[in-house]
């Protein structure tokens, strides 16, 4: 595989906060998107930068900008990661992903 080949699959996920029936607040999904990206290592600044701001990346991917539409969840592997920063670069967004202890059956309307 070339190093710059697409090599992730992975789900956009928009989610909005709403009150259940007991007034719990839960995560309801208003729009997904399946999209191809790029998995790349994080530099060691970005590692420490990270731990600084008490922010944990888990996951650094590349995806097409014209595909992004502003999530802020993603799916891979089915786990959720929260996208905590992006960054454009030319024709490229980098996502940074924190992965979430949320579950698919913890979002009302996912499939």
């Amino acid at each position: 595989m070339f190093p710059n080949s697409p090599n992730v699959k992975l789900k956009l996920l928009t989610l909005v906060l709403v009150q259940n029936s007991i007034g719990s607040s839960i995560y309801q999904l208003q729009h997904s998107k399946e999209v191809i990206g790029i998995n790349f290592s994080i530099t060691s600044n970005e590692y420490y930068e990270s731990k600084r701001s008490e922010i944990k990346i888990d996951l650094a991917l590349k995806i097409q900008s014209f595909l992004y539409d502003n999530s802020k969840y993603a799916e891979i592997d089915d786990d959720i990661y929260k996208i905590e920063r992006t960054y454009q670069i030319g024709q490229f967004i980098e996502l940074y992903l924190s992965k979430t202890k949320l579950r698919k059956s913890d979002i009302i309307d996912y499939a």
